[in-house]
């Protein structure tokens, strides 16, 4: 019997006992994990004799963290874990001037990004692993912050309708948004096209920015209904400064501000901006130069016809992706993880399964370059990018929980 069941049996006799005091065992008391090891390695097919050496390595529980540094072989050693339910993600940037190593340098001239992750390590006993980093590129347009959660209005009742997604130019030059796309991925409990993912997702709703240039350290802020929420929500917030507004039919719309075009419904009935509040949403940008409507379709499988289609989206299309997935206390529920760990490597959450708690996702700054721009971390690694916060305040980059962390 593991040491985790016993534990947990030793609770329930307690419980009944009523008289047994002093009866539930401490951590103290459960035996740990004496070892953990996971090998790093890199694609052989991407670089020349490059080992994932001397670089920290994370691994997260529910209940505790450890951190282990690679040896020259790349192999992260984790000691004395408490048995439970852990992740290890990586993330590691590779600058440009490194690209000497690479077998096929990529054509962008920019950072590389080398992410992996095993999700889900059952780990009560001693465990040996191995992740192989995929390589991605870093880009300029990415997701800054993400408001699903919602609150409660002024009769405390739910309001969800202040949703907003906020993007940001994190590059030095001006960039344009042609046929940049926005998609809210399919949630379907089971992950039917799990063996797919490093090629395609699948989405739900998709979105296309209207054409224009962004400057450096710029941002766009849309809104599910870019109105003032305070006087119906006082916890809310004043979206009239949206850049664009989702114009659901029968919803309260703001004239003055440009619509965000909808430009595929797998739900033909739902025009909003359709995130699920309380998780799990997963967000993707991505460059489409014809009518998404071109693309192939495909439904779960034994699906009736009548039932929702998704748009099939090629990965290499990709310049940016989230995951935001349900909280759960004591595991979260990654069967609805969709993206290769080159696009996202983990993912993030609000502190509650519920919502409705004023929460937001929003992305970490890295630094502050000398003429004012702010840079933001981008790792392709939520769990390291961002962070859960009460400051639901959109075009801010100056809340502290938001910081560099010394």
């Amino acid at each position: 019997m593991r040491i985790i069941d016993i534990f947990r049996y030793l609770i329930v006799f307690c419980g009944l006992g009523g008289v047994f005091t002093g009866c539930m065992p401490s951590t103290d008391d459960i035996e740990s994990v004496q070892r953990v090891e996971i090998k790093i390695s890199l694609g052989q097919d991407d670089f020349i004799d490059t080992r994932f050496a001397n670089k920290e390595v994370v691994i997260r529980g529910t209940e505790s963290s450890y951190r282990a540094v690679t040896n020259e072989d790349g192999v992260a050693v984790f000691q004395n874990l408490l048995p439970g339910v852990y992740s290890l993600a990586v993330s590691y940037v590779l600058p440009r001037e490194e690209y000497d190593n690479m077998v096929e340098p990529p054509i962008e001239v920019n950072d590389v990004l080398l992410n992996g992750t095993l999700p889900g390590l059952r780990i009560y006993e001693n465990y040996s692993g191995e992740l192989t980093l995929q390589v991605g590129i870093r880009q300029s347009l990415i997701f800054s912050k993400i408001y699903y959660s919602g609150t409660k209005n002024a009769n405390n009742k739910n309001y969800d309708v202040d949703q907003y997604i906020e993007l940001y130019n994190n590059s030095d030059q001006t960039i344009s948004t042609e046929n940049v796309h926005i998609a809210l991925l399919e949630t379907e409990s089971t992950p039917w096209f799990a063996d797919e993912k490093e090629q395609y997702i699948y989405a739900k709703d998709v979105f296309r920015l209207p054409t224009r240039d962004l400057g450096p350290g710029e941002s766009i802020l849309i809104a599910r209904q870019a109105i003032n929420h305070t006087i119906d929500a006082p916890l809310s917030l004043d979206l009239t400064v949206a850049d664009y507004e989702v114009k659901a039919i029968n919803k309260p719309q703001n004239s003055l501000v440009e619509q965000l075009p909808h430009v595929y419904k797998a739900y033909p009935n739902i025009d909003w901006l359709n995130m699920v509040v309380g998780g799990g949403n997963q967000l993707v940008l991505f460059r489409y130069e014809g009518d998404v409507n071109d693309l192939e379709k495909k439904q779960k499988p034994d699906a009736k016809p009548s039932q929702p289609w998704y748009l099939q989206i090629a990965t290499s299309t990709i310049l940016d992706g989230v995951e935001c997935l349900k909280y759960n206390a004591k595991e979260i529920d990654l069967s609805k993880k969709r993206m290769p760990a080159r696009i996202d490597a983990s993912y993030q959450t609000l502190s509650t399964a519920a919502g409705r708690t004023g929460e937001s996702i929003e992305r970490k700054v890295a630094r502050v370059e000398e003429d004012g721009r702010v840079v933001l971390q981008d790792t392709n690694n939520s769990l390291e990018d961002f962070v859960c916060t009460s400051d639901i305040r959109p075009l801010i980059y100056t809340k502290p929980e938001l910081q560099p962390q010394e």
